[in-house]
């Protein structure tokens, strides 16, 4: 690893916190039954000289020099600011999701940063949803199952991203206790004309129901998948068939000033 580089890009990284560069977007999830909010993804934008970086660009980066967990970090607490602030304008709190990297759920300093924000920030941790992925879970199985027992025990919400996306999703729910299942995209792609996609889809949603699981169709863009996914009894649907992510002021209008 090239040193020189990962302290120059640490402090880009800590300049752009501080100037507030990393910018906080929403994208809702509505309850698949009543097309109503039922809660939110928190994603991260760098905003660099009024131009928005995607995560795909930076996120790989901070990870290869082992800077995720400072940005880690710091979405996490704005998302805890964030429902400070709907605290104070009584709004009514919706769950929101946030991403967790491999290395911050690993961290044996973690467990104190929440601590510290539920505290900070007054907020009931069953209003967060802390997500982990697939890939996490398979990297190191032991690790990632203590992570999740401490982080409930604080009474966090514990979700499994990109399921479906990696070889041992179904190894991954006998595991990991998680509370929400997101189905990756990929298993929605073709769904109006796969017979066998959806018994698998049915039987991923039955099956995490009968272990109380509720389950999240993600990157979902049609009507028709809406009501496929409807009938086969999915519990929420996040994706551009309703909205993209925004910006939490536009969130709030959008969705909580009613």
């Amino acid at each position: 690893m090239n040193t020189e580089y990962r302290k120059l890009l640490n402090a880009r990284l800590q300049r752009g916190i501080d100037n507030k560069e990393f910018i906080i977007y929403l994208q809702p999830k509505f309850d698949a039954k009543t097309e109503k909010l039922a809660g939110a993804e928190a994603l991260v934008r760098w905003k660099k000289n009024d131009k928005i970086v995607m995560p795909n660009v930076f996120i790989p980066l901070f990870e290869k020099y082992g800077l995720i967990t400072i940005l880690d970090n710091y979405v996490l607490e704005e998302v805890f600011s964030i429902m400070k602030s709907w605290n104070e304008k009584k709004y009514k709190l919706v769950p929101i999701s946030v991403n967790e990297s491999r290395q911050n759920l690993y961290d044996k300093n973690h467990l104190d940063t929440l601590i510290k924000y539920i505290n900070q920030y007054n907020i009931s941790p069953n209003m967060i949803e802390l997500e982990m992925t697939e890939t996490t879970v398979v990297n190191n199985v032991e690790l990632a199952r203590e992570a999740e027992k401490n982080v409930h025990k604080l009474g966090f919400r514990v979700s499994m991203d990109d399921f479906g996306t990696g070889y041992s999703s179904f190894s991954m729910l006998k595991n990991i206790n998680i509370d929400i299942l997101k189905m990756d995209k990929s298993f929605f792609d073709d769904i109006l004309e796969s017979k066998r996609g959806k018994i698998i889809i049915e039987s991923i949603i039955d099956m995490s129901h009968k272990l109380n699981i509720k389950v999240v169709a993600e990157g979902i863009e049609t009507k028709e998948q809406v009501e496929y996914l409807k009938s086969a009894g999915c519990d929420m649907i996040q994706g551009y068939i309703y909205e993209k992510p925004i910006p939490v002021i536009e969130f709030e209008e959008k969705y909580l000033k009613k």
